[in-house]
């Protein structure tokens, strides 16, 4: 291990409808699946669910050929009760891309509370350890991760003030469950970030892993890491890695703690970023959080951002960034909406009042972007590699709250105005009916600002197969013509089982499916 200096340079479950379509010279009912139907009515209506998809399409196709990273912000549903968008977007990615590695989660999460960030994975409730504190850090090193101060909930690091020891005795670190979507017999690579303060003496931390069930057995001790520069040289973020080789016998979760249970941390120490990847896996997406917070408003969240200090998104992102290829991709959905209609404070950029109306939203939206754009710049990273997803929040009525539907016209024109940024209509991926029928929302209908785990991931993967499902059944892979190629494609995908080769929207992947296909191909109907 090394302590280098820190550098910036398918469609789900839905009612069935039946559609008139015209055939043969006449009318027969057709019966669609609930996603299928409601494209069709938005389509019909004028009002597509999808705008700009082939802004952000590119990101999921290479999903299929290196490693990319989503990035989730949102209100209280992006972590509901430990699940929430962040979980639901986990199984669509893995569902149909893969996942490479988990999310990046700070190691002090919450207020040593633990959100449940990520899924299958999770950074341990520290809190119940006792010692730890999680803000009143120098300055030099609160500036990476100043979640005290900027108000990123749910990031904390872990911090031990100089000339203190906390024994770990009890819960902390970073642990790998049972049902990871990582193989946990296979070989992993767990990545971290840490603190080294200036001059010598003491403050260390000793690497180490355990099951997290009985028998409670060691799987990896490493050796004491000193967070002493040794010199006058300024305090610097520094990076550690541990890998390890596969092994039938690691089938069962475990976890990476900054010190034996036996032994302690000595101060000064602090933590920041730890995230774990399959070192075989070298296609797919992770899902990370940035921002997660109940009650708040894109208005809040614009504002978190803003009194975030360089450095604290910088370390961020370059986590996030540090274990994909030379080539790089990240996409950042943005979901809010709900909190915002009762927001009375003016936008953060243009002052716009009152706080909860369209324009204000549009504002502070805008914001969000620009302010993650200028991360991008400072860093010097390539604008190319950065995309977004605005996605604003699910409809809660029969017809929508015009609220939120002023909220969706504006993330259209947000979406249209910047490159590589893409708008999803949820109000017509679903609706409040199919919702209340489904038992999508919380409380069985009573608490409509919240869903289901259900729901979630359902709704992750319509927003998925919106974006991605060819607009024309024929030019299967998109290129703007019919030809052998696109035939290929099929295949691909229907060889793999894939929801996306269910072009005839029966809810299955089957030979109906090829014969659709061949039929509209064949004529390049689209």
């Amino acid at each position: 291990m090394t302590n280098p200096p820190f550098k910036f340079a398918t469609p789900g479950p839905g009612r069935r409808a039946a559609v008139p379509v015209r055939c043969d010279g006449g009318w027969r009912s057709l019966v669609l699946p609930g996603l299928a139907f409601l494209l069709l009515a938005a389509a019909a209506a004028g009002q597509p669910a999808v705008i700009n998809g082939d802004a952000v399409r590119p990101f999921f196709d290479l999903a299929k050929t290196m490693r990319v990273d989503m990035v989730g912000i949102g209100d209280s549903n992006q972590l509901q009760r430990s699940n929430g968008w962040d979980e639901g977007w986990h199984k669509a990615l893995e569902r149909r891309y893969g996942i490479y590695a988990t999310g990046v989660v700070s190691f002090g999460e919450a207020s040593g509370g633990g959100a449940g960030s990520g899924f299958g994975y999770e950074s341990m409730p520290s809190i119940v350890n006792g010692g730890f504190a999680y803000n009143g850090a120098p300055a030099s090193a609160d500036a990476y991760l100043n979640s005290f101060s900027s108000g990123l909930v749910p990031l904390n690091y872990l911090y031990v003030p100089s000339g203190q020891s906390v024994a770990t005795r009890s819960i902390v670190g970073f642990l790998l469950r049972d049902n990871s979507q990582l193989p946990l017999n296979g070989p992993l690579r767990f990545h971290f970030s840490y603190g080294l303060f200036s001059g010598s003496g003491a403050g260390s931390f000793q690497p180490f892993m355990r099951y997290e069930s009985h028998p409670f057995d060691t799987v990896f001790t490493g050796p004491v890491v000193t967070t002493r520069t040794g010199d006058a040289s300024a305090f610097r973020v520094a990076t550690g890695s541990i890998s390890l080789t596969a092994s039938a016998a690691r089938t069962r979760g475990f976890s990476l703690r900054p010190a034996p249970m036996s032994g302690g941390v000595v101060g000064p120490f602090i933590g920041y970023y730890v995230r774990c990847e399959s070192q075989t896996r070298q296609t797919g997406a992770a899902m990370n959080t940035l921002y997660a917070r109940g009650s708040q408003s894109l208005r809040d969240v614009a504002a978190a951002l803003q009194a975030s200090s360089d450095q604290t998104l910088s370390l961020f992102f370059s986590s996030v960034r540090a274990t994909q290829g030379e080539t790089k991709a990240v996409l950042i959905r943005i979901n809010s909406g709900l909190n915002d209609r009762s927001e009375t404070e003016a936008s953060i950029a243009r002052g716009f009042l009152p706080g909860s109306s369209a324009a204000a939203y549009e504002d502070n939206l805008q914001f969000i972007i620009s302010k993650i754009r200028g991360t991008w710049a400072q860093n010097g990273w390539p604008a190319d590699e950065l995309y977004f997803l605005l996605t604003p929040s699910h409809p809660v009525a029969e017809p929508d709250e015009n609220g939120l539907r002023g909220y969706r016209s504006r993330a259209e024109a947000v979406a249209l105005a910047n490159p590589r940024t893409c708008a999803i209509r949820l109000d017509k991926l679903t609706n409040a009916p199919e919702m209340l029928a489904n038992i999508w929302y919380q409380l069985n209908g009573f608490d409509r600002n919240h869903l289901t785990d259900d729901a979630y991931f359902a709704l992750a993967e319509r927003e998925l197969l919106s974006i991605v499902r060819p607009s024309c059944v024929s030019d299967f892979n998109s290129d703007g013509g019919v030809d052998g190629q696109d035939v290929a494609e099929f295949f691909g995908s229907w060889t793999d089982g894939d929801f996306i080769a269910d072009v005839n929207n029966d809810g299955g992947v089957d030979g109906r499916d090829v014969g659709s296909f061949f039929d509209q191909w064949s004529i390049s109907a689209c």
